[in-house]
C-alpha cells in the first residue's frame, strides 16, 4: 500500500482522539476536581460527547486548512507540529467567540480550555508515531533525479535518509541525457517522480522533461538555487499570467521580535524555575568530578555579529580548548564544524550532561539577558564566521537560540551546509507557532540522543 493511501486516516483518528481528550477534561473537571470546583453538570455525559466531536470537528476542519494533512513538510515533524499547535488554538477560540456571540455556554471552560493544550501535545504525538509508521511499511516513492552535481546527490540523500516519507533513488542521470532516453529510463525502472536537481537547464530542455512527466503521468518537482539566486522572505505572486518572484517583510521583525522576546522572557523564567534542583545537582556532580570552576564561559557571535560569553556547565577538562589544534585530525564533521564522537576531553560527568543536553541549561540565563533567544539558529564561534559566505552570514540577523532547527534534525550528525540550509529556512519562515512545535520536539529530541556528543 503507497504512503499516500493511508493519510486518509490522521483526520478520522485525530477527531476521535479530540473527542476522547473532550471526555477526558469532563471527568476531570467532574470526579477529580469537583470537590475543588463545585459541581456543574447542566449537560449530561452524552451532551459533552456531541460536544466534544463538534470541537474535533472544527480542529480537523482548521488542520486542513493549515495543511496538516499533506503528503510531506519542508522540515518534517516541526512544521506539521506547528498547525496542530495552531489549529487547536484556534478551535479552542472560536468554540469561546460562538459561545459568546450566542450566549449558551452549557458546559465548564476548564473542559474547553483543557483540550487545547491536550490534544495538541497527543496529536503530535500520534502524528509522529503515524509518520514514522507509514515511511515504513508503505510502498516507497521510486525518484529519478536529472543532476549529478554535489547539490544534486545531498538532495537524494536527504530524501532517503530525512524525508517524512520514504523514497528510493533510483538513479542520477546528466541533465544533457536526451529525453527520449530519459522517457525510457522512467519506463525502465518504474519511477514515480522525477526531481529536477540542476540549475543551469536550459528552458526547452526543461519543458521536454516536464512534458515527458506529464504524458508519463509521474510527478515531478524542480530544485530551485534560492540561496543563491532571492532571499527566502520572497513569495511566488501571479500577474497577467506571468509567474513572479516578489519580495515581503522578513517575519523576524517589529511585533514579530516583540512577541518572540516577550515569549522568551516568561518561559526562560519558568524553565530556570523548574529546572532549579538540576542546576543544583549538576554543579555539585561536576565540582566532584573534577573540581570547579563549574560553568564554561565561549565567546560565540549573535544577533548583528555582536559577540557574547555564552554559559555551559564545563563538560570537559580545564584547558581542553588549547588541545583542540592536536585534535583536528580526529574531526568527525565537515565545513566548519568540529565534532568528536569519542572525544578525550569530554569529562566522566561531562558525557552524561552532554548526552542529555544537560551542560545548555545555563543558557537560560542568556535567554533572560536577551544574548540569546530560547529558539534560533545555532550560536557560531568567532573563527566560524570568519569563513563565512555571503550566504550564511544570514544566520546572524536574528538571536542566536537555545534549541532550533538544527538542535532537533540531527545536532551533529549534519553537516554544516545543511545546518546552515535549515537554519535560514527558521530565519525566513519563523512564526510563533514553529517556536512552540521546535519548544515541543526538544524533549523527544534528547531523548533519542541523535548526535549528542
Amino acid at each position: 500500500m503507497k504512503q499516500r493511501n493511508l493519510l486518509w486516516l490522521l483526520p478520522v483518528t485525530d477527531l476521535a482522539l479530540i473527542a476522547g481528550i473532550f471526555m477526558g477534561g469532563f471527568w476531570l473537571r467532574h470526579s477529580l476536581l469537583a470537590d475543588l470546583m463545585g459541581s456543574d453538570f447542566r449537560l449530561s455525559v452524552y451532551h459533552y460527547f456531541l460536544t466534544g466531536l463538534v470541537l474535533g470537528s472544527v480542529q480537523v476542519a482548521f488542520m486542513a486548512v493549515l495543511g496538516v494533512y499533506r503528503r510531506e513538510f519542508g522540515l518534517g515533524m516541526i512544521e506539521e507540529v506547528a498547525g496542530i499547535i495552531r489549529g487547536a488554538l484556534m478551535a479552542v477560540l472560536f468554540t469561546l467567540a460562538m459561545t459568546f456571540i450566542t450566549r449558551q455556554l452549557l458546559f465548564s471552560r476548564f473542559v474547553l480550555v483543557f483540550s487545547f493544550p491536550a490534544s495538541a501535545l497527543l496529536l503530535s504525538f500520534w502524528h509522529s508515531l503515524f509518520r514514522k509508521f507509514s515511511s515504513r511499511t508503505g510502498k516507497p516513492s521510486r525518484v529519478l533525479i536529472l543532476g549529478i552535481s554535489d547539490h544534486a546527490r545531498q538532495l537524494g540523500a536527504f530524501m532517503e535518509n530525512r524525508a517524512q516519507i520514504k523514497y528510493i533513488i533510483v538513479d542520477y542521470i546528466n541533465p544533457d541525457t536526451p529525453s527520449e532516453t530519459i522517457s525510457e529510463l522512467i519506463r525502465e525502472k518504474d519511477v514515480h517522480e522525477l526531481v529536477v536537481a540542476n540549475h543551469s537547464i536550459p528552458t526547452e530542455k526543461l519543458s521536454s522533461v516536464i512534458l515527458i512527466c506529464e504524458k508519463l503521468g509521474i510527478q515531478y518537482k524542480i530544485a530551485a538555487d534560492v540561496f543563491a539566486i532571492v532571499s527566502l522572505t520572497a513569495r511566488v505572486a501571479h500577474m497577467g499570467g506571468t509567474t513572479l518572484i516578489e519580495s515581503v517583510p522578513a517575519p523576524l521583525s517589529g511585533w514579530g521580535l516583540a512577541l518572540k522576546r516577550a515569549t522568551d522572557l516568561v518561559l526562560s523564567s519558568i524553565f530556570i524555575a523548574l529546572f532549579s534542583p538540576v542546576f543544583i545537582l549538576t554543579a555539585l556532580a561536576i565540582v566532584i568530578d573534577s573540581g570547579f570552576p563549574v560553568f564554561y564561559r565561549q565567546m560565540r557571535l549573535g544577533r548583528d555579529n555582536n559577540s557574547f560569553k555564552m554559559l555551559k556547565f564545563r563538560s570537559m577538562r580545564i584547558g581542553a580548548h588549547k588541545e583542540k589544534a592536536a585534535l583536528s585530525h580526529q574531526n568527525e564533521s565537515n565545513g566548519l564544524l568540529f565534532k568528536i564522537k569519542n572525544d578525550p576531553r569530554i569529562t566522566k560527568t561531562g558525557k552524561f550532561i552532554r548526552r542529555w543536553s544537560i551542560d545548555e541549561l545555563p543558557q537560560l540565563f542568556n535567554v533572560l539577558s536577551g544574548e540569546m533567544s530560547l529558539v534560533g539558529p545555532r550560536p557560531p564561534l568567532p573563527e566560524e564566521v570568519e569563513e563565512y559566505s555571503r550566504r550564511d552570514f544570514k544566520r546572524l540577523h536574528t538571536t542566536p537560540g537555545v534549541t532550533g532547527v538544527w538542535q532537533i534534525s540531527g545536532r551533529s550528525n549534519l553537516g554544516f551546509d545543511e545546518m546552515v540550509k535549515l537554519d535560514l529556512y527558521y530565519v525566513d519562515n519563523w512564526s510563533i507557532w514553529m517556536d512552540l512545535a521546535i519548544l515541543m520536539l526538544t524533549p523527544s529530541a534528547v531523548i533519542e540522543g541523535s548526535g549528542a556528543y
